[in-house]
């Protein structure tokens, strides 16, 4: 008897969490604004993460949902997820993957399906998906398990037979926030087929996983000389991979891994992620040895750094898809050392580079600053070490052609990268603009002037391309001591011909790299 109230007293707890965990097709909810399917029929999904990729399946009003979604879309991600488990355990970060919910036979993941009241061409940008996706998690905050989205825009058009949409599908990342297109037929199992079939599931599978690469933190970066000509290696997932993916080797970078190492949904572990980080390098030096460029130097941070990358950007390729990328452990002391062999360079182009050192940090956030160099006939000219600044105790801003509220030409000269003067955009004015300093009650002397360009992402309008520096005794009479080119992005110096003496100093943006009408200017320095 003992044993047969034991047996019903198993049943009903089984039952119970057999209701309570499991998530039906039938629930939906509609308004005027959204219409959401929470799936998957009645399979119950675990996940051994505890942050977990939301997945959404986008439906405009004007949309059929594409036949099998569910099975096709699992098994490309399932797949993804072993690609990135593959290229983290080789980079030694062990069988780290992106978290996903998914079935115990490992074929479904738990995707949410919203239905768009719109038409698609009513969708052609990002904003109005997330707005509905926010909604619903708003609505539904239990079902959102991390803070990275994939969005997935169904359209019915045939890619593999030639058929085009006649209008934007967002097919990019942006933040935290990736967005990918399902068409009929887009299999995982076509990758490798010949013709049109072949071709589309690498740029749609493959661009899916690089688009999902931005979303879960990753920048553009490509391979190294020797990896490009390596069958293990081949192209970058994060650099042309959406056309190689499939069809020839494509891999994840060092430095993917190790920012990867770092993201939310790759955890096992629960804590606080992407708080505010202040990195600062305190001292660089650099050299080219040995055909190397060598790179060391200190620098302090609110949050460790698990590792540093030293990025290679090319000026003609600023969103970095070229870029050579180096990575290592910072040092005792939080020191850094590299040696970037030239011969890994693919690119020796005459013109300027950036060298970005990219700072991994525990917390997932990742903080970099940005230094200027340039190769002339296929040799790097780094000359980006530190110099010996003047005080620049009592200087004062004393001219500026306009300024933003909030961006004030004062901020050149409070020692902090973050902050910059940028012209007014509220009421915008031509180029040329300038900005005059007075260095004090006193004239000093000077050998050259440094710059730091503003540090962000958000393009380069403003960042100023040709200008010129003047000196003056009195600030009436000026004298030219240089003019010439500023590379995008990064610290830079211009060396006057000889010394000069002076008060004031005038620098006078012509245009920037975008024809806008705006400047910007992150630090002003004087050695």
């Amino acid at each position: 008897m003992k044993r047969f109230f034991f047996n019903i007293f198993k049943m009903f707890w089984l039952c119970l969490f057999l209701i309570l965990g499991s998530c039906t097709k039938s629930v939906i909810i509609k308004s005027e604004v959204l219409d959401v399917d929470s799936i998957a029929d009645s399979t119950t999904f675990y996940s051994g993460h505890p942050y977990n990729l939301n997945i959404i399946y986008f439906v405009p009003g004007n949309i059929t949902p594409n036949p099998d979604y569910e099975q096709r879309l699992s098994k490309i991600m399932i797949e993804g997820q072993n690609f990135y488990k593959q290229w983290m355990n080789y980079w030694g970060f062990g069988n780290k993957t992106f978290g996903l919910y998914k079935n115990n036979a490992n074929t479904r993941i738990k995707i949410h399906t919203i239905h768009g009241t719109e038409n698609s061409s009513a969708y052609a940008t990002d904003a109005p998906i997330k707005a509905l996706v926010d909604a619903y998690f708003q609505e539904h905050p239990q079902e959102k398990t991390s803070d990275h989205y994939l969005v997935i825009t169904a359209s019915n058009k045939k890619y593999d037979q030639g058929e085009t949409d006649d209008h934007a599908i967002p097919y990019y990342g942006t933040g935290r926030w990736c967005y990918a297109v399902d068409y009929p037929g887009l299999k995982y199992e076509n990758l490798g087929t010949s013709g049109l079939v072949g071709d589309k599931a690498t740029i749609y599978i493959g661009g899916l996983y690089h688009e999902l690469g931005h979303g879960i933190n990753l920048p553009h970066n490509g391979p190294s000389a020797s990896q490009i000509t390596n069958p293990q290696f081949g192209m970058t997932l994060m650099g042309s991979g959406n056309y190689t993916y499939g069809k020839s080797p494509t891999f994840l970078s060092f430095y993917d891994a190790a920012t990867l190492n770092n993201c939310q949904v790759f955890s096992t572990d629960v804590k606080s992620f992407y708080g505010a980080v202040n990195t600062t390098v305190n001292t660089i030096q650099s050299k080219v040895e040995n055909g190397e460029i060598v790179v060391s130097g200190t620098f302090t941070s609110t949050v460790p750094a698990k590792h540093i990358s030293f990025r290679n950007i090319l000026e003609s390729d600023p969103q970095g898809y070229q870029s050579v990328t180096f990575t290592t452990l910072p040092g005792l002391n939080n020191t850094f050392n590299i040696r970037m062999p030239i011969s890994e360079f693919n690119v020796k182009a005459n013109m300027p580079y950036t060298l970005q050192l990219f700072f991994h940090h525990e917390n997932g956030t990742n903080t970099s600053v940005n230094y200027a160099y340039k190769f002339v006939n296929s040799l790097p000219i780094v000359d980006f070490g530190d110099r010996d600044f003047l005080s620049r105790t009592g200087w004062t801003i004393v001219g500026v052609s306009s300024e933003q509220n909030g961006y004030a030409a004062v901020n050149v000269l409070d020692n902090n990268a973050n902050t910059y003067w940028h012209t007014s955009w509220s009421n915008p004015l031509p180029h040329p603009h300038f900005i005059t300093v007075k260095t004090g009650a006193t004239s000093i002397t000077a050998s050259g002037l440094s710059i730091a360009t503003r540090h962000d992402n958000s393009g380069n309008g403003g960042k100023i391309k040709d200008f010129k520096i003047e000196v003056s005794a009195d600030g009436i009479t000026w004298i030219q001591v240089y003019s010439g080119k500023m590379a995008i992005n990064g610290k830079q110096y211009f060396t006057f011909d000889t010394p000069k003496t002076f008060q004031y100093i005038k620098l006078t943006s012509l245009n920037d790299y975008e024809g806008k009408t705006f400047a910007t200017l992150a630090e002003l320095n004087l050695y």
